[in-house]
C-alpha cells in the first residue's frame, strides 16, 4: 500500500513539473508576442506592466478594443501570462465581440491547454466577464 502511494505522489509531482515547464515556455513566448506589440508602438495597458500575484481583472473593454479583435485576443493572453498560478484573472471583453467562448477560447487552449475557463456574467453594458484560472 505503501508503494501506491508513493507512486501516486511520484505521479502528481509530475503532473505538476509538467504543468510549470510548459507555463515557462508559454510565457517566454507570450513575451516575445508582447515585446512585438510594443515594437509596433502600440501602447500596451497599464495592466500588462507587471506580474499579478492574486486574482485581478483585466479591462479589455476599452474604445482600443472595439474593433480591433486581433489585439484584444493578444492582451487577453498576455494577462493571463502576468497572473501567478492558483490565480485566476477575470477578462472583461468588449460587447461588441459577441460572448468571448466564440473568440478567446480556441487561443487559450492553444497557449494554455490546462487553463480553466468559464463566462462569469454579462455586464449591463453587453460585454462579458471570461475567467481564466492556469
Amino acid at each position: 500500500m505503501r508503494n501506491v502511494a508513493n507512486m501516486f505522489v511520484l505521479i502528481r509531482r509530475r503532473g505538476r513539473l509538467i504543468r510549470i515547464l510548459m507555463s515557462v515556455r508559454d510565457r517566454e513566448s507570450d513575451s516575445k508576442r508582447t515585446a512585438a506589440a510594443s515594437e509596433t508602438n502600440e501602447s500596451l495597458p497599464a495592466f500588462l506592466d507587471e506580474n499579478h500575484d492574486a486574482s485581478w481583472s483585466a479591462n479589455l473593454e476599452e474604445e482600443r478594443y472595439t474593433e480591433d479583435r486581433e489585439t484584444l485576443i493578444e492582451h487577453a493572453l498576455a494577462a493571463i501570462n502576468r497572473t501567478d498560478a492558483d490565480y485566476h484573472v477575470n477578462l472583461v471583453t468588449h460587447s461588441n465581440h459577441g460572448t468571448p467562448e466564440d473568440y478567446l477560447e480556441e487561443p487559450i487552449r492553444d497557449h494554455y491547454p490546462d487553463a480553466e475557463t468559464s463566462v462569469i456574467d454579462q455586464c449591463g453594458c453587453g460585454g462579458y466577464v471570461y475567467r481564466v484560472q492556469q
